[in-house]
């Protein structure tokens, strides 16, 4: 549908104009966190609208580099060599590409190496079955071990439980969401909660 009504770019660069916005408000310049955006596949093939949507941050106070894209595994690539190169200029420009769904879609561990990705987001659909005798543990087990042996930050996402959080700590996932640790949240509510980090930050640096 999104190719059809030719609608992705506009609405990915509302959304960033949305996101600078906000951030703004909660100064998160003044921090070294980075917020990421979803895109999908086929942004990645075209260097000029990734500019376009980069020239975005160049009227704000919040640096690219504060911005991570993740791709979704399930949805493919027309063109991996040209996405590859706009991945590179991104990354040179201290952007960060995410692997989102790993696992689940068209392209497998293949993109990992033909994108030259160096993160990838472990899909909820595995984390799940933490605790549970399902096929899809072991799965899980298998893209941590990869992960880890290939050297790349990993981040489990649909993190519900306690359980699940300590699973993943002891395979060293240290990166972790889900509604664990909260639910969705509106900017005034994030901006609150993002307070309270703050507070706590402070408290343990004593």
């Amino acid at each position: 549908m999104w190719k059809k009504s030719g609608q992705i770019i506009p609405i990915t660069n509302l959304l960033i104009e949305k996101t600078i916005k906000d951030l703004s408000i909660i100064n998160w310049q003044l921090t070294n966190r980075v917020i990421s955006i979803n895109l999908v596949p086929q942004q990645l093939e075209n260097l000029e609208l990734m500019n376009s949507s980069l020239q975005l941050f160049s009227k704000s106070k919040i640096s690219v580099k504060q911005v991570a894209f993740e791709i979704t595994e399930r949805k493919q690539f027309e063109n991996l060599a040209i996405a590859s190169e706009v991945i590179e200029y991104l990354k040179s420009q201290g952007i960060d590409i995410k692997l989102d769904d790993a696992g689940t879609g068209y392209g497998g561990f293949s993109y990992i190496q033909e994108l030259n990705l160096r993160s990838l987001k472990i899909d909820k659909m595995f984390v799940e079955n933490i605790g549970t005798t399902d096929i899809k543990l072991s799965l899980l087990d298998s893209i941590i071990a990869f992960g880890k042996q290939a050297g790349m930050e990993m981040i489990a996402e649909g993190v519900e439980t306690k359980e699940q959080s300590l699973y993943l700590l002891e395979r060293d996932v240290y990166l972790q969401q889900g509604y664990y640790f909260g639910m969705p949240m509106d900017a005034e509510e994030f901006s609150s909660y993002n307070q309270e980090i703050q507070k706590r930050h402070s408290i343990i640096l004593g």
